[in-house]
């Protein structure tokens, strides 16, 4: 999806879910000591599911204050992809490492993959395809309305609130969102570039299972990689032993792997574990097959230079694109004057 189509639309006042829908859940509850118990894990993930199917199909009452636009189709398909990407990525980092190796969150890590990547993608081709002139016109709408900022990532906020997100996750998201806003309305060109940069370093040093190891391991030390893998897998054990049943997904998937697409290098990794792992996840092999592991928060796996690149390149793509989409709306308004 290009940016062009991202502008040409208008874009972009759909997001997560209606406050009427999550209100009467509050925050989602997310179990965070060390032994998590299945029952805390039974009913994270049921809400976690309610919350993922909300974004899905209903919201926007927040953002549509601030662009009182009509999306087309794949600007609401985008939006709400990224925002169940960061709400499945951000809570499945919050879970101890037990709660992570539980086999009702990787089944649903697996299963979200491919909208995790079309998310990160998408987000990536928008930093990448910016003209210098869209660039300068970011920083001049920010300069011009101080306050304009301030209300995106209050407006973000309601949204994330809506949807559950808990308090602690939305406290981080507004900090890294006040640091993408200094960064556009200071030097967007190089603000952005640094990230489309980063980012392609690290596609091209994690560009495998092994390569995203030894890059993992360069960063936490092997003596902590190795105690993080073990337990990994005794947690992962443990579940298997408890003889768990099945818990059907309770949300639709809004992007679909297509099992036609060829890859030019055996070696190189489907593209849905590239997206996963610029939002911090790795796949490493244990002895029970697959498992995914996520950076605790002191660290480590999705700290690579310093930052989370994933949740960074989706929430400064969207972003760009609500401060764009005003631009347009501002220019409209003064030719219609």
């Amino acid at each position: 999806m290009k940016r062009r189509e991202f502008i040409k639309s208008g874009l972009v006042i759909t997001a997560a879910a209606g406050v009427s829908g999550r209100s009467a859940f509050g925050e989602i509850f997310i179990p965070t000591e060390e032994n998590v118990s299945q029952a805390e894990m039974e009913r994270f993930i049921k809400e976690l599911d309610i919350s993922m199917d909300l974004i899905s199909h209903t919201g926007g009452e927040y953002l549509g204050s601030l662009i009182p636009q009509t999306p087309g189709e794949s600007e609401q398909k985008f939006f709400r992809s990224s925002l169940r990407s960061l709400m499945l990525i951000g809570s499945f980092g919050e879970l101890p490492i037990k709660g992570q190796a539980h086999p009702w969150m990787q089944k649903r890590m697996m299963y979200s993959a491919p909208e995790v990547n079309f998310s990160v993608n998408n987000s990536f081709d928008i930093l990448r395809n910016m003209s210098d002139e869209s660039k300068e016109e970011l920083s001049s709408s920010l300069t011009a309305e101080p306050g304009l900022g301030g209300r995106i990532l209050d407006t973000l906020d309601l949204e994330a609130k809506s949807i559950g997100v808990p308090s602690a996750r939305r406290r981080q998201m507004k900090l890294m969102g006040r640091r993408i806003i200094r960064g556009l309305k200071h030097s967007p060109e190089m603000f952005i570039d640094e990230y489309v940069k980063k980012t392609e370093k690290l596609l091209l040093r994690s560009n495998s299972d092994e390569a995203f190891e030894k890059l993992f391991k360069m960063r936490v030390e092997e003596e902590k990689y190795s105690a993080y893998s073990k337990e990994a897998e005794n947690a992962a054990l443990q579940w298997k032993n408890s003889s768990i049943p099945d818990m059907p997904i309770g949300y639709d998937p809004m992007v679909v792997e297509h099992a036609e697409i060829q890859h030019t290098n055996a070696t190189d990794d489907p593209p849905p574990i590239k997206g996963l792992r610029l939002l911090g996840v790795g796949v490493v092999l244990t002895a029970l097959g697959q498992l995914i592991l996520l950076s605790a928060p002191e660290g480590a796996l999705g700290l690579l230079f310093g930052v989370t690149i994933g949740p960074i390149l989706i929430a400064l793509a969207l972003i760009i694109i609500i401060i764009t989409a005003i631009i347009r709306e501002a220019k409209k308004s003064k030719a219609n004057q």
